[in-house]
């Protein structure tokens, strides 16, 4: 590929911030830190960088509690342990990107978790994230499953995922959402 056309992919793509590796308590602190004043060094409106802070918060700890469910060991070439960040901004819009390894046998449960919650309108996101916080059995990482529903509550959007089989026991789980730099004002009239 063409290295200028590279350039010009990362140059117009404005990454915020990219990360790439063992996803620690101590860091996951220290990315929400960091994370909260580049955004305030580029975003004005207070209550787009209140969602953007939540969702982006959401993603890290979802990156951070499912880190142990990975043995060890190394998967091919690449870390097992290792998770992936990218924060990117548009005109538009923020993109938040996670990437891990997760053991094949979970896929069902998370893609169905997933669509589930892409099925939901907003009453019955509210609903949900209600009935997971009073009746949600908390797992031994201290979660219930809030994380995804409180995303997709927070940004209104719909959550996009894949998962690539890289061998028999584990697959990487890529996960996007788009927090709307938009207000509602602007949203309407477009």
């Amino acid at each position: 590929m063409d290295l200028l056309k590279r350039y010009k992919n990362i140059y117009d793509t404005n990454i915020v911030l990219m990360y790439k590796g063992e996803v620690t308590f101590d860091l996951v602190t220290s990315i929400i830190e960091t994370l909260d004043g580049r955004i305030g060094e580029i975003e004005d409106n207070r209550i787009i960088k209140k969602k953007f802070y939540g969702a982006a918060t959401e993603c890290i700890q979802n990156l951070y509690h499912h880190m142990d469910e990975v043995s060890d060991e190394t998967i091919d070439t690449y870390d097992s342990k290792a998770g992936l960040l990218m924060v990117t901004a548009r005109k538009k819009f923020f993109n938040i990107m996670t990437g891990n390894f997760i053991p094949n046998e979970k896929i069902n449960i998370i893609k169905g978790k997933l669509d589930n919650i892409n099925s939901l309108g907003k009453e019955e996101l509210k609903k949900l994230y209600k009935e997971i916080l009073y009746n949600g059995e908390f797992s031994d990482r201290g979660t219930a499953g809030l994380g995804f529903v409180e995303i997709a509550r927070k940004t209104g959007q719909k959550l996009s995922y894949e998962f690539h089989k890289v061998n028999e026991e584990y697959s990487y789980f890529t996960f996007q959402i788009r927090v709307s730099r938009l207000t509602n004002k602007e949203l309407a009239e477009a």
